[in-house]
Formats: structure tokens, C-alpha cells, sequence
């Protein structure tokens, strides 16, 4: 199997790797049965190593980098080599940065001509702002407007099958404890990473606990990730790290930034589970309704569930 692997610098601002992520979709359908994969500077060493201890027939390195100037003249070529000697069985190939690209310098070209068309119409006349209050976010066109992230879209609701899955809870308090109890009937392989964790961690033995800040090489081979710290930095990058890597992400801070939430849940016997979800917008709300569900429904439903089967 070949491998192809992007590097990208490091960035925790959240949606940063929008773009890269587009990238890497594409590569993942046009080059089937490639192994597609991306690091940032900071983790290159790391993750070259680990590609390389794959069953991978060769490696391709591309720095996802505009300018050819320290890191791609010096620090990169400096762990290739370094890794290349490490692995003498594994052609490793460094591809120029994007800056170096013909067609890179093309592709920008036309889309800056591409631009200056969309806006001629805009800007031919002064008094069409004046008249119509436009604003240069005109020059998007109805597409690009319509893509744009919305509070008041709708989630997808659905019971996923974790048994077996790696999941990652990065954090060790309260939040990140509910998290992990609401996990463990499900049968995933659960590993906890936090400097600090709540005494009531030590009493759960399935658990796999890292006393330690997260790192990045915390998400190899993790299926889903949740983030429970208070920290915005590390959940940011967290967040931009598990997303480069194609990881299913839940915030406990902020719901927008996450690919799922998780519904408010009760079971009555074995056969009914009742969620309860505001779409993530009201948590408060979701656990009055809970609250009323447990008390006004929950003798019903617990005889409904016991007549089940006669």
C-alpha cells in the first residue's frame, strides 16, 4: 500500500483546516486504496515514524506550505532523511512545497481573474451602494452565501455501535466522568488523557487514564473524540487536530464546533430508551424534559416494557 502524507502547519483556531480538509477528502476518493494521511510540522517526526512502522510500499510528503523557506529547506528535509536512514526499505519522496507548484501559481491566477469578473458587476457604479446598500460580501455568489453554517440547522439523529470502537475523552472532571459513564454500557475501548482526574476515574478499571497533557498522537487510531476540558486552547486544538485526522468530534464547550451531540437519555427496562434533544441549543430545557418524562411517564413505560413479551 502507498501512503501519502500532507503537512500542514500547526493551528488551533477552530474551522482553520476547512480547506485541507477539502483536500483530503478528495484524495481519499480519487486515490483509492491509498493510505492518505496528514501531520503538522510539530508532529512530522512522530507520525512519519508510526506511517512508516505500517505495511506501506513507499511514502509521498507533501508540504502543504506556500513558501520554500526554513522549514521546507531545512527542518523537513532534515527528519526525511533522518527517517529515511531509519527505514532504508521505503522510498520516501518529499514533493516541493505548493509555492513551487506550476500549477499552483496557475490556479491562483485564475481564480484572481475569476474574482475580478464576479465583482465588475458590484463595483461599476457608486451609486449602487449608495441605492441598495451593498456591501463587498455581494461578490459571493448564491452558492457560497447558501453553504454558510447555520445555528438553526437541523442534526441527524442516530444509535450508533461503539463496541469495540476507540473513543478519547480528553479531560478529567465532572463532564468528562459523565461522559465516560454514559460510554461504558456501550462496550467502546475508552482512554482518558488529563493532567488532573476526579478520584471517581480510579474506581472505573476498563478505563485506560494518561496523567499527562493531550497530545496529538493521543488520536492514533481513535474512531470518536470528546472534549471535556476548560481549557479553550486545548480544546481548539483538539478540535483541528481530530478533524485533520478524520475523527468524529464532540464539544462539551461548544456544540457548534462538534460533528454530534449527545441527547439527554432514560431507559425503561431493557427494550425502551427514551432521548430528549433541543439540537443542542437549550440544555437546560432538555433536562427539564427529562426530569418531567421521568416522573410523569417512567411507571407507564416501565409496564409497557414489562408486557412487552407476554
Amino acid at each position: 500500500m502507498k501512503a501519502i502524507l500532507i503537512i500542514a502547519h500547526h493551528c488551533i483556531l477552530p474551522g482553520a483546516y476547512k480547506g485541507f480538509e477539502e483536500i483530503m477528502d478528495k484524495l481519499h476518493h480519487d486515490l483509492p486504496g491509498t493510505r492518505v494521511a496528514s501531520t503538522s510540522l510539530l508532529d512530522l517526526e512522530n507520525d512519519l515514524r508510526t506511517l512508516l512502522r505500517e505495511d506501506v510500499e513507499s511514502v509521498t510528503l507533501l508540504p502543504y506550505l506556500l513558501l520554500n523557506g526554513q522549514h521546507t529547506k531545512n527542518d523537513v528535509p532534515k527528519v526525511v532523511a533522518h527517517l529515511q536512514a531509519e527505514f532504508p526499505q521505503i522510498p520516501i519522496t518529499l514533493l516541493p512545497c505548493l509555492g513551487d507548484w506550476k500549477e499552483f501559481a496557475d490556479m491562483v491566477v485564475d481564480g484572481i481573474r475569476s474574482a475580478q469578473k464576479k465583482t465588475e458587476p458590484v463595483i461599476a457604479s457608486e451609486a449602487i451602494y449608495k441605492t441598495r446598500d451593498f456591501s463587498p460580501l455581494v461578490a459571493l455568489d448564491s452558492q457560497e452565501q447558501q453553504s454558510t453554517p447555520s445555528q438553526n440547522r437541523s442534526l441527524f439523529s442516530i444509535e450508533l455501535n461503539l463496541e469495540g470502537k476507540n473513543v478519547l475523552v480528553v479531560g478529567g472532571g465532572r463532564i468528562a466522568l459523565r461522559k465516560v459513564k454514559t460510554l461504558l454500557p456501550t462496550g467502546a475501548r475508552i482512554t482518558v488523557v488529563a493532567p488532573q482526574f476526579d478520584p471517581e476515574f480510579a474506581a472505573i478499571p476498563s478505563l485506560v487514564l494518561k496523567n499527562r497533557p493531550y497530545e496529538p498522537l493521543d488520536l492514533r487510531g481513535i474512531f470518536m473524540v470528546f472534549i471535556c476540558t476548560d481549557q479553550p486552547a486545548v480544546n481548539a486544538q483538539v478540535s483541528n487536530d481530530a478533524r485533520a485526522r478524520r475523527i468524529l468530534v464532540n464539544n462539551a464547550c461548544d456544540y457548534l464546533d462538534g460533528d454530534f451531540i449527545v441527547p439527554a437519555r432514560m431507559d425503561f427496562g431493557e427494550n425502551i430508551a427514551v432521548t430528549v434533544s433541543t439540537q443542542g441549543r437549550a440544555p437546560s430545557l432538555a433536562k427539564k424534559l427529562k426530569q418531567k418524562i421521568q416522573t410523569d411517564w417512567a411507571e407507564e413505560l416501565s409496564q409497557i416494557e414489562r408486557n412487552f413479551d407476554k
